[in-house]
């Protein structure tokens, strides 16, 4: 395969971000105008140009789901879970032991099981509860360990 180096010119920046903003990735913007994957990674300027269209694309995607918002309630209910317009307060501790972090995930299973929470912020809780859960069974697990280690050198 015979490799080509691409010359950056005003031109091919501005199909860049032309190709950009009508949703290519950047696999597509490759194929589409011959350049390397890497070079359209690694090189400010095309990166600035596909920054430039992404942005361009995500106004233009906005600017139509207001102008349909009075007509369309699928979007007025979309607009609501992404602007979290309705962030519901559900009582949750900060832990400081797998108690805390397990009675944090009851509550917000109930919160979830009584329409208070949706699932995406019920799915969050519970990853963070999990995690401390782990971390706290870890350190108590070393704790012990380091316990028992040194209860066994005093003994020799």
């Amino acid at each position: 395969m015979v490799r080509h180096k691409t010359i950056i010119t005003a031109e091919l920046l501005k199909q860049v971000e032309e190709l950009s903003s009508q949703g290519f990735n950047n696999v597509m913007i490759s194929q589409s105008l011959n350049i390397g994957r890497q070079t359209l990674s690694t090189n400010k300027d095309l990166k600035d140009s596909i920054q430039r269209g992404r942005l361009t694309l995500s106004r233009q995607v906005t600017q139509t789901v207001l102008n349909t918002l009075e007509t369309n309630p699928s979007n007025q209910q979309m607009l609501v879970k992404r602007l979290c317009l309705f962030n519901p307060l559900i009582n949750i501790k900060t832990p400081t032991n797998a108690n805390d972090a397990l009675s944090n995930l009851a509550t917000a299973t109930k919160a979830y099981a009584n329409g208070e929470i949706n699932e995406s912020q019920l799915r969050t809780i519970e990853a963070v509860s999990n995690s401390y859960v782990k971390s706290y069974e870890v350190t108590t697990l070393e704790e012990r360990l380091k316990t028992i280690e040194d209860a066994l050198d005093e003994k020799k």
